[in-house]
């Protein structure tokens, strides 16, 4: 929310008299959080989110995404330049367009082989919906250059010489995420050096101009003389309460770093670290976590179930007693940026225990000797709040992969309860996660009669699970549940069974969220092993949170 925004809000929220006050202009300088480049033709499902160069062209076509993090930056943009690195010259070096979503995956891969096409970044057929070969109104991608808004033309790029273009306009909308697309008309193709070029200096840069930062000041006017001073300021990202009693909404994101522990030579690092909520209680509507670095396997957020604590050791162990913790949000992508839809929001108490878990394997040649995490949670207005999000953990604890077999795993809970503790339950998202014997994850419904219904989660491959937000969530009815699978391929001489250890045992869970809850701060914790004489159970259970 912009300046002026919080200003029409105090106002409309009761203040008599507003004043501004301002302070000094600045500048700052900002990487991309994430760059790449989608081709058309044999490359269309090819992943480049990790090469170093990002290319222009029109045949066949190359477009470029950047994707640039404002979330902190409270203060007015008055002038927004971008600045390339050309390394491939061209008449032509594009036009730069503004992109309405930035909810786009940057990938894992460099391209340059079809190995590519396995990867989970932005792709040309994400964008070209309809395989036209083209980019237009016709396809339904949220991810398409507007180019009905174009922003500056590079003109005639040279190869070692940098380019900057004025893209202010595209940098209007108060704090957030911003991506920028360059497309070209032109058969010659230009490259610039993307944020993964081993030289430093050639990497892109939004170079900002920051004007002043308004606070409002307010006062009131009495029925009687007013007394010598009666003017309060009010911190500029917070609106003054509405009412007594109600706390404070800011719009500032809550940031939790987390560290991935050193990163060279071989093993792996998993690491766990102390946090709490904030000063006032918050509903968050949107969770955006970043993994940057070579190695990252996932980053998890946790909250305690009711009880006594039990803080893990920083250096943790393998994995966390899901009877005592609750998960909010994970990513096992470099990238991950999960909005909620309109009125539905997840609770965090005032200074309430939090937990950051960071993964990491180690590699014999990292580009950077340590990475941080960075877990941003965004708060909504509570007004403006219906229904709360709960976290959804599904968890096989009886699964066997035996040597020398291919294998499906296959595990059923009706996690809307059943008879008249039923209810309707609706899904925000999901994702499968398994170790490295896993070859695939999907998720149904299942009808209160037993029989499956649709799809409603499919991955293939075992690094980086997909998180599968839905826009518009599925509803499961009274009586209805989840059917998981697990994948898996053992070309060992071991058996594989549950457990944490990812070179000697195996897991197959399903992670996810849903709305609405009974409580602002439930789970559904969905259990599935054998009784004593071998028969298939499912327990579940309801966490009512703090």
């Amino acid at each position: 929310m912009c300046p002026t925004m919080l200003l029409t809000i105090g106002l409309a929220l009761g203040a008599t008299v507003a004043a501004t006050a301002t302070a000094a202009d600045s500048a700052l300088d900002l990487a991309p959080a994430a760059d790449t480049f989608v081709e058309a033709g044999p490359q269309a499902t090819w992943d480049h989110g990790l090469a170093d160069h990002l290319t222009v062209d029109h045949s066949p076509a190359d477009v470029t995404y950047l994707k640039f993090d404002l979330s902190a930056v409270a203060a007015p943009v008055t002038r927004a330049t971008l600045t390339l690195s050309c390394t491939d010259g061209s008449s032509d070096g594009g036009t730069v367009y503004p992109v309405a979503d930035s909810r786009w995956p940057e990938g894992t891969h460099k391209g340059g082989t079809s190995n590519s096409a396995n990867g989970p970044g932005l792709k040309w057929a994400d964008l070209d919906t309809n395989g036209d070969g083209t980019l237009d109104a016709a396809d339904a991608s949220s991810f398409l250059p507007d180019v009905a808004q174009p922003l500056a033309a590079l003109g005639s790029v040279v190869a070692g010489l940098p380019v900057t273009v004025d893209v202010t306009a595209a940098f209007q909308g108060g704090p957030g995420l911003y991506t920028l697309a360059i497309a070209s008309t032109s058969a010659n193709d230009a490259t610039y050096a993307s944020r993964e070029s081993a030289t430093a200096s050639q990497r892109p840069r939004l170079h900002l101009e920051l004007g002043a930062l308004a606070t409002t000041t307010t006062t009131t006017t009495p029925s009687s003389p007013p007394p010598t001073d009666t003017t309060t300021t009010t911190p500029p990202a917070t609106l003054p309460p509405p009412s007594a009693g109600r706390d404070p909404f800011s719009v500032r994101p809550m940031v939790l770093q987390a560290a991935s522990g050193p990163l060279k030579g071989t093993g792996e690092n998993l690491t766990c670290f102390k946090k709490h909520g904030p000063a006032h209680p918050m509903e968050v509507g949107r969770i955006h976590i970043s993994m940057p670095g070579e190695g990252g396997h996932h980053v998890i957020l946790f909250r305690p179930h009711p009880g006594p604590i039990q803080w893990p050791p920083k250096l943790c162990p393998l994995t966390l007693n899901w009877d005592q913790w609750e998960l909010i949000a994970q990513t096992q992508h470099p990238e991950t940026d999960w909005k909620l839809p309109p009125g539905v929001a997840i609770r965090v108490s005032r200074r309430q225990p939090l937990l950051v878990q960071t993964h990491y394997v180690r590699g014999k040649h990292p580009k950077t000797p340590h990475a941080m995490t960075k877990t941003k949670l965004y708060p909504v207005d509570p007004a403006t709040v219906t229904a709360h999000a709960g976290a959804l953990f599904l968890n096989d604890r009886s699964m066997v992969v035996p040597p020398h077999s291919r294998l499906t795993e296959v595990n059923r809970c009706t996690i809307t309860g059943e008879g008249g503790q039923a209810r309707e339950v609706k899904l925000l998202g999901i994702t499968g996660h398994y170790h490295f014997r896993g070859q695939g994850f999907d998720a149904y419904r299942v009808h209160t009669d037993g029989s499956l219904g649709e799809l409603l989660y499919h991955y293939e491959g075992f690094d980086q699970p997909n998180f599968q937000q839905f826009s518009d969530p599925p509803v499961l009815h009274p009586g209805e549940g989840i059917e998981w699978r697990c994948h898996y391929q053992n070309n060992t001489d071991k058996t594989f069974t549950y457990g944490p250890d990812a070179s000697t045992q195996e897991h197959c869970i399903l992670f996810g969220a849903y709305y609405p809850t009974a409580t602002v701060q439930e789970a559904i914790n969905c259990t599935h092993d054998k009784d004593s004489a071998g028969h298939d159970v499912s327990t579940v259970a309801i966490i009512p949170g703090e």
